[in-house]
């Protein structure tokens, strides 16, 4: 007989690869998810695609560490948690397919198709930081106890991260649809940027804060 914690081990680590296979895939879509042109020079023409594809590929590897980092500190597979890992995989395979969405829109569509393009893209990425956030404190509530304080401050400042970046990233692409639709993507970019380094320093803020020892009133 196989006990609990053998079984739920074994499910994790199965889970933990069901999710490699998801973000694989998900990287191979995102090369097919590139055109190719009738001329080789077109390329150069239009730089939409490079760009939009090293952000992506970037940010999909950045998710597959944060992935790993979560399967091998924190996570426990209760069914909320478990239900939000495959919500953030589902979302992982609709950002490459808002990301195919949002370069025809460059090609083929005009100014209005751009910025809604881009919503959908952005409003599917804040849904992935918000899910990622809920994980990882799932994980650090259940396992606070054992983990070392450097998990643990990592774990916060991630949670902070991804808690921050994701209302932030709302709230960008209501204002930035405003502006041109040509820069829509890139000043979201900065905000994605901003709202990671500033979810950064205020998870370390609190982790210091809780670390230091109150002084005793006199």
């Amino acid at each position: 007989m196989i006990d609990q914690p053998e079984r739920d081990e074994y499910f994790v680590r199965r889970l933990e690869d069901f999710g490699d296979v998801v973000i694989g895939f998900s990287l191979a879509l995102l090369a097919l998810s590139l055109a190719v042109p009738n001329h080789a020079a077109m390329l150069l023409q239009n730089v939409e695609w490079l760009v939009a594809y090293v952000w992506t590929f970037s940010i999909v590897c950045a998710m597959w560490g944060a992935h790993y980092w979560t399967f091998r500190h924190v996570f426990v597979p209760t069914r909320l948690s478990v239900v939000l890992n495959y919500a953030k995989l589902g979302l992982i395979v609709l950002l490459i397919y808002t990301l195919q969405v949002l370069l025809r829109a460059f090609d083929l569509g005009n100014a209005r198709d751009i910025i809604v393009a881009n919503q959908l893209y952005w409003v599917c990425l804040s849904l992935y930081m918000a899910t990622t956030a809920m994980l990882l404190a799932i994980g650090l509530r259940v396992r606070h106890a054992s983990l070392t304080p450097t998990i643990t401050r990592n774990c916060i400042s991630r949670i902070w991260r991804a808690g921050i970046s994701a209302p932030l990233i709302l709230v960008g692409i209501f204002v930035t649809a405003k502006g041109p639709a040509q820069a829509m993507a890139t000043n979201m970019a900065l905000v994605v940027v901003a709202g990671s380094l500033v979810g950064r320093w205020i998870g370390r803020r609190v982790t210091r804060a809780s670390e230091t020892p109150h002084q005793p009133a006199r």
